[in-house]
């Protein structure tokens, strides 16, 4: 069997968050149990310039585009494990500082930059002549491409016995555009109706992506379920529940790059059996964050996008609450900046309490993971989440709403104290986080009890493997669809 995933970022060639890291393991993943598999994603300037050997697979791409042309050319890179990355090239689009957009938003050509993307794709398959059992897409992004293999592209040669899969990591994000945007996909109006693309009055890709693959999944059990309904559909539950036989959850895996053992960006190594690299990462970790001496608080980490879906409005709520308990707060990421300075006005009002970073740094990342006592995850809603995953793996105890993926992964030690791994809360509100808070606070004094939280948590399995198979099964489940078997 041959796969093809499609990504806007592939770790470690682009990245902003989860979505990275699952596209850039996955491939690696399914080539470790027999599946050839391979990765395409845009060619940004940071991939340009960030000392990956490139090489040119094939000739130029002339990619329609409304009634125009653009070219673009396919570079190749090794993606490890046998995988290869296909990078499509064209620096009017690419060749940017930011993948989708500055802090003033988003790129106001994302459709035409996206359009492009997944029309050179097709293109570069068709002129190549280079077939795939499996097209795996994944986000707005690349909706485009199960969408052109049953119109556009449906009579090529190449893709015209291809499967889709269309994997939804965050519904929130969905790709509305303006009804105008249509010709530039190719696409005629027909096209555009509530059975369509059509959403509301406006040009949906994650839309196109829902109704035209053959099998579509999310990245966990209960996320699967959430976008069926009002509350986590975002206008799409309807489209979802419609195709709820064809909707799969799967949990992401872990990459070996996120293990305390073998970890080379933390001070100390550490494994379930051994503990005592921890405090050595505990150490580092407060001096990173401008402590220094004896620390017997517990230390509470978070990293991540500051937006309103990571519940920063919950934490900013209990901030004056949490800055009078016996912790000491690190917080790494940036994102809107209304919370950006609310999370900023926290540590400056308490800096003996709480310390914040406002940067992406994927190496100061694992040193949170590593160091903090606490993870703190109290989402709006999280689809999966790789954060409370990699805790669980670095014995840091996750603190997080039960919703999506973080349902799926953490058991509350209270109402579980046989198998617990965590705290969590069900209500999106700030008694409910301060609850948990506080369970955890409590746990935490008690040693014995918190050693056996930590050690279950590290003895659960979130490697890759397993949710590789899975994948595997839903690539045949899709083959079937389009008539054909699995190899």
């Amino acid at each position: 069997m041959k796969v093809l995933i499609a990504s806007s970022e592939i770790a470690p060639f682009a990245k902003t968050g989860g979505l990275a890291d699952v596209t850039g393991a996955l491939p690696r993943a399914l080539r470790r149990i027999g599946v050839e598999a391979d990765c395409v994603l845009p060619l940004y300037r940071s991939v340009s310039r960030g000392g990956f050997h490139l090489k040119q697979a094939g000739t130029p791409v002339r990619v329609p585009l409304g009634h125009r042309e653009e070219t673009g050319t396919i570079e190749e890179a090794d993606a490890g494990d046998g995988a290869r990355a296909f990078l499509v090239r064209n620096d009017r689009y690419f060749d940017r500082e930011f993948f989708y957009g500055n802090r003033d938003g988003d790129y106001e050509d994302n459709c035409e930059r996206f359009t492009f993307f997944c029309r050179a794709v097709m293109e570069w398959l068709v002129c190549t002549g280079r077939k795939y059992d499996i097209l795996h897409c994944n986000d707005w992004q690349t909706a485009l491409i199960p969408t052109y293999v049953k119109t556009l592209y449906a009579d090529e040669d190449a893709v015209r016995d291809a499967a889709t899969i269309f994997t939804v990591h965050n519904l929130g994000y969905q790709g509305l555009f303006w009804n105008h945007d249509l010709p530039l996909t190719g696409l005629g109006w027909e096209l555009f109706t509530p059975q369509g693309l059509e959403f509301y009055g406006k040009l949906n890709l994650m839309k196109a992506g829902l109704v035209y693959a053959d099998i579509l999944s999310t990245v966990s059990p209960t996320y699967s379920r959430e976008i069926q309904t009002p509350e986590y559909g975002h206008g799409l539950e309807g489209v979802l529940y419609e195709r709820r036989e064809d909707l799969y959850g799967i949990i992401n895996g872990i990459d070996d790059d996120w293990n305390p053992a073998t970890d080379p960006m933390i001070a100390a190594r550490f494994g379930k059996d051994d503990l005592s690299g921890k405090k050595a990462c505990r150490a580092d970790l407060l001096a990173e964050f401008g402590w220094t001496g004896p620390v017997e608080d517990a230390v509470v980490g978070m990293v991540g996008h500051l937006t309103a879906q990571k519940g920063l409005d919950l934490l900013a709520e209990v901030g004056e609450w949490l800055a009078s308990q016996p912790v000491r707060v690190v917080i790494l990421g940036s994102g809107e900046r209304m919370y950006e300075e609310a999370i900023t006005e926290l540590g400056r009002k308490h800096p003996e309490r709480i310390s914040v970073r406002l940067a992406y740094d994927n190496r100061l990342a694992h040193k949170v993971e590593a160091g903090s006592d606490i993870y703190l995850m109290p989402s709006r809603y999280e689809p999966c989440g790789l954060n409370q995953i990699y805790s669980l793996r670095y014995g840091t105890v996750p603190i997080v709403r039960r919703t999506g993926g973080l349902a799926d992964t953490v058991i509350d030690a209270d109402r579980d104290p046989v198998e617990g791994t965590g705290f969590t809360f069900t209500g999106y509100d700030a008694a409910g986080l301060k609850d948990a808070l506080s369970r955890a606070l409590a746990a935490y004094a008690d040693r014995h009890r918190w050693k056996g939280i930590v050690r279950r948590g590290m003895e659960k399995d979130f490697s890759w493997g397993p949710s590789a198979r899975e994948y595997v099964t839903l690539y045949g489940k899709a083959l079937r669809k389009r008539g054909r078997q699995a190899s």
